[in-house]
């Protein structure tokens, strides 16, 4: 049991990291638009479409004549259920390192909340995908996405285990008493 309270404080710095690697990816008819990483999902970002979905290109003002380029910059904004798992995994990492029953308990709810956080983020992307894309663009989610989400499931799971250890019972030897 030693060893799993060694590895739990790893599970969430593993999850700190995987919001560094690639969460979604935005598609449009099977060509990748963007890349996000939790990181861009937590502090918005803003992206200009390149290939086909490039929208910048001469444009004509009301007298016919061209008047210049249209940048077409989009704005993705950040996304507070990532912000908030986050929070969790590092809340759980800081508090992973205290060896006490209601510790690992907070630290397992921070888990569970982290993971649910993370299904509140994949709900809200899909409905903002479905409505503003109006079903053209798709979102595939990435390993750091799942990965994240798994190692939260992971992190509950061995906090329970810290949680319900049987405290070690001190076996104490006492001399025999003396006969005579």
């Amino acid at each position: 049991m030693d060893q799993i309270k060694k590895f739990s404080p790893a599970v969430f710095v593993i999850i700190i990291f995987c919001f560094f690697l690639p969460f979604v990816n935005l598609t449009c008819s099977g060509q990748t638009v963007m890349t996000m990483t939790g990181i861009q999902l937590i502090t918005g970002a803003e992206y200009k479409p390149q290939g086909m979905f490039d929208q910048q290109g001469m444009f004509e003002d009301q007298s016919g004549q061209q008047s210049g380029q249209l940048t077409n910059e989009q704005n993705i904004d950040s996304q507070p259920m990532a912000l908030f798992a986050l929070v969790a995994a590092v809340l759980a990492l800081a508090l992973s390192f205290v060896r006490k029953k209601l510790i690992a308990i907070i630290c397992m709810i921070a888990s569970v909340l982290g993971a649910v956080c993370l299904l509140l983020l994949k709900g809200s992307l899909d409905g903002d995908a479905s409505m503003q894309g109006q079903g053209v663009v798709q979102i595939e989610y990435q390993f750091g996405y799942w990965f994240a989400f798994l190692l939260f499931i992971l992190g509950a799971v061995l906090q329970w285990l810290i949680f319900k250890e049987k405290p070690q019972s001190a076996n104490i030897i006492t001399d025999p008493p003396p006969l005579t």
